[in-house]
């Protein structure tokens, strides 16, 4: 089944575990992530957007660009200066305009979002969907809501770890909304989100303390 255990002690502590922290995207949900919908924010140029979404999107590696990539269906320019910003999105230059696209928490630090843009993005987010947004240094372009479903064995082993005596805990770096309604599809009560790499271990050192040993599945660099 493709599953390599560092030795034999390590499987035997496994029946120690209290608690396992679950992240949401490929581990909960099925990682395959769908664009669903998207449009313009303000007076910007449709085809425009979507060529230079399109740009940022084909070299990011992370399933919500996969998602964005493949929903859109356009090639777009060559992006320079391309770079990821953890936990955050990507950035690059797109004929010759800096341009991120990434999520909520980036687009707040660069003191881009509005109550009208909030407002948007809580009627997405309560639905369960990821929002990624395009953006140059002055102003929102773009919005890209990607929904994944969850994965058909995530309810019963959520159901078999409480049988067990193992409390479950997600972390994520997906807004908090998102992960909430995840989450409750899932029968996990504790879920977190807007968490960074660092945040993260922050939240299992704290999980540590509160329940003893714990456990973190999960399929990205950060949750390694």
């Amino acid at each position: 089944r493709g599953i390599l255990i560092k030795g034999g002690t390590y499987l035997e502590d496994a029946r120690l575990l209290k608690a396992v922290a679950l992240d949401k995207t490929g581990t909960i949900t099925e990682g395959k992530p769908k664009l669903v919908q998207w449009h313009v924010w303000g007076a910007g140029d449709e085809a425009a957007a979507q060529q230079m979404a399109a740009s940022l999107a084909g070299r990011s590696d992370h399933p919500v660009s996969k998602a964005i990539i493949q929903g859109l269906e356009v090639p777009g320019p060559e992006a320079e200066n391309f770079k990821a910003l953890p936990g955050r999105g990507v950035e690059g230059v797109v004929n010759g305009v800096r341009l991120v696209l990434g999520n909520h928490r980036l687009i707040h630090e660069r003191g881009l979002c509005t109550p009208e843009l909030e407002a948007e993005l809580a009627i997405h987010e309560k639905q369960g969907r990821t929002v990624t947004l395009l953006a140059d240094d002055s102003c929102v372009l773009a919005l890209f809501a990607v929904a994944d479903t969850i994965r058909e064995t995530s309810k019963q082993a959520i159901v078999d770890l409480k049988a067990l005596g193992v409390t479950s805990v997600m972390l994520t770096g997906d807004n908090t909304a998102t992960a909430k309604a995840i989450a409750a599809q899932a029968g996990i009560d504790d879920a977190r989100g807007d968490l960074l790499p660092e945040a993260k271990l922050d939240a299992i050192k704290e999980m540590q303390k509160r329940y003893g040993a714990t456990g973190m599945t999960g399929d990205g660099i950060n949750d390694a």
